[in-house]
């Protein structure tokens, strides 16, 4: 049995956040059952490269999961899901503000049939303030936060982060408020709504902008500080090949090590001053271009020195240390075939995440979860 086993889990959420958390109670043994659109589903479903008639996006991110097709603008869907409420711990939702409530289906309609409902809304700006009925996403988010703008290089434009860092992080919150709200549920017979923020997830990814704000009124952007591409031991430079390698030497003593290796040991006490910064990127330069990326990959090898090649996802996956952590699963479905997804971040050692079924058609679920609802 795993961890999360007797927890369902009614999943109304869409496209990456929502679907993302819910893969990853579902990875650990609880029971997701998706509630979709008829005819059109998670738009994901949509989304290529296909494998047959199988989005990849959808494959990845619904796996574990059941589908139920319910028209929840009408009586009857409506009627069916808030008896589907009784039977479940958990619902997950990310429409926008106020439009569940239209429909009958929100918090309130829940906690009635289920006190001890763990209702988990995402939506891009909260419920609240003058963004609240906003359009956007993940890029938006970033921009408001103030994350874009510490991007890129110093004198050139913002740059669109690569990782959808809003959504991913929402979707981790909220698997956490999650849990802390089931834990409190079965403490106290009590459920709860939780309300999360994507822009509120992404002003809570800055630590570290938010101590140099708040303790001196320095405004962090992008090449002005030490994580943005201010100082030389925490940069990106480029190679003989023109890949890029990556230095890392936040303390002394890897950038110790980084200078006895590239036998430049009069550089060690220049990083002190914060003068020398311009000077050291210059010479740090100059020696990464004197040979290529998996040059400084083997040289790096066997030395303390925090310098990483900076590779792409194909790269990335036929690593050896990706390989090493399982982090690429091979799966065989008797309908698709072989195919790749990603594998479980999370090792456990007891309760190990588990991939037990391929994500559901639309809908292919639903006279069997039905069929339960009236034999309860």
């Amino acid at each position: 049995m795993q961890a999360l086993s007797g927890i369902r889990v009614l999943d109304m959420s869409r496209l990456l956040p929502g679907p993302y958390c819910t893969m990853l109670l579902a990875d650990f043994g609880a029971e997701v059952i998706k509630i979709e659109e008829p005819g059109k589903g998670d738009y994901s479903r949509s989304f290529p490269p296909f494998l047959k008639d199988f989005g990849y996006w959808h494959l990845q991110l619904n796996r574990n999961k059941q589908s139920v097709a319910l028209d929840l603008k009408s009586a009857e869907g409506k009627n069916v899901f808030l008896e589907l409420v009784k039977t479940a711990d958990v619902v997950v939702e990310s429409y926008r503000p106020g439009v569940l409530k239209k429909l009958g289906v929100d918090y309130e309609a829940a906690a009635k049939v289920n006190p001890k409902i763990v209702y988990c809304s995402l939506s891009g700006y909260g419920s609240k303030g003058p963004l609240a009925h906003k359009a956007d996403h993940d890029l938006g988010y970033l921009s408001l936060a103030g994350v874009t703008a510490m991007s890129g290089e110093a004198d050139g434009a913002p740059a669109i982060p690569g990782v959808l860092m809003a959504d991913m992080n929402a979707a981790l919150s909220a698997g956490m408020s999650i849990m802390i709200a089931l834990r409190h549920a079965a403490l106290t017979g009590q459920g709860q709504e939780i309300d999360i923020s994507l822009f509120n997830v992404a002003m809570t990814l800055m630590p570290g902008a938010a101590s140099l704000f708040f303790g001196s009124g320095f405004v962090a952007e992008r090449g002005n500080n030490w994580l943005t591409g201010a100082y030389a031991n925490y940069n990106i430079y480029a190679t003989a090949d023109g890949r890029y390698v990556s230095v890392g030497c936040l303390e002394k003593k890897f950038w110790r090590s980084l200078c006895i290796a590239l036998g430049r040991d009069e550089l060690i006490d220049m990083i002190d001053d914060e003068a020398n910064h311009p000077y050291l990127k210059k010479q740090l330069a100059a020696i990464f271009r004197q040979k290529t990326m998996r040059e400084w990959e083997v040289y790096f090898t066997d030395k303390d020195a925090c310098v990483t090649p900076v590779l792409n996802f194909k790269e990335a996956v036929e690593s050896a240390q990706v390989q090493a952590n399982e982090m690429v699963l091979e799966v065989q479905d008797e309908e698709l075939g072989a195919y790749q997804q990603l594998g479980f971040a999370m090792k456990l050692s007891k309760t190990p995440a588990r991939l037990t079924k391929r994500a559901p058609r639309l809908g292919e679920d639903t006279e069997k979860i039905l069929e339960q609802l009236k034999n309860k």
